[in-house]
């Protein structure tokens, strides 16, 4: 099995996770871990993986390569979805036989941050949809800073929150809109 950045190296077993074993490349440290494997994995440790608390995980440099890959498994072309979640970067998979690409140190950063049991549902319509709500969200909000300007933008936060919660909401929002 070659590895599909370098395409000239042998990839090699490694032990990603305890009991979680994949194929690695040397040169690029990059990490293919099989379907099978993976959901072998999952089936066996999930009752022993900690619970969802996504913080600011692991700070390591990845080594993405933005390059078109072929599965080393099957030969297709390998697909970049985005992960989210505060994750820049984006996970190579091969939806024909559902295994995956890691770049150097993706592995570690998605299991610092404990998503790295919700593989699967990362290649999934639902993720892929919110992911897309989610950056749509901030770059909204990020007009509309530039916009209005910070302390402005501020003030509309403030206002926001203040009436979000408020007993009467609905009577200033009327308002609000019937004196404009």
């Amino acid at each position: 099995m070659q590895c599909p950045v370098c395409q000239k190296n042998v990839l090699k077993n490694q032990e990603l996770d305890k009991g979680l074993m994949a194929k690695h490349c040397p040169q690029c440290e990059g990490s293919w871990l099989s379907s099978f494997q993976y959901w072998r994995w999952l089936e066996k440790h999930a009752e022993r993986l900690p619970e969802k608390d996504v913080d600011e995980g692991l700070m390591v440099p990845v080594e993405e390569s933005t390059a078109g890959k072929l599965c080393p498994e099957c030969g297709c072309f390998l697909i970049g979805h985005k992960v989210g979640h505060g994750i820049v970067f984006q996970l190579d998979h091969c939806a024909t036989c559902g295994g995956i690409w890691f770049d150097k140190n993706e592995w570690e950063i998605l299991r610092s941050r404990n998503l790295h049991d919700e593989l699967h549902l990362v290649f999934s319509a639902a993720w892929q949809n919110a992911r897309k709500k989610q950056e749509q969200k901030e770059t909204y909000e990020k007009r509309i800073q530039s916009i209005l300007g910070e302390p402005d933008y501020q003030h509309v936060v403030e206002f926001h929150s203040w009436l979000k919660n408020h007993p009467h909401k609905s009577s200033i929002m009327s308002y609000l809109k019937e004196v404009w």
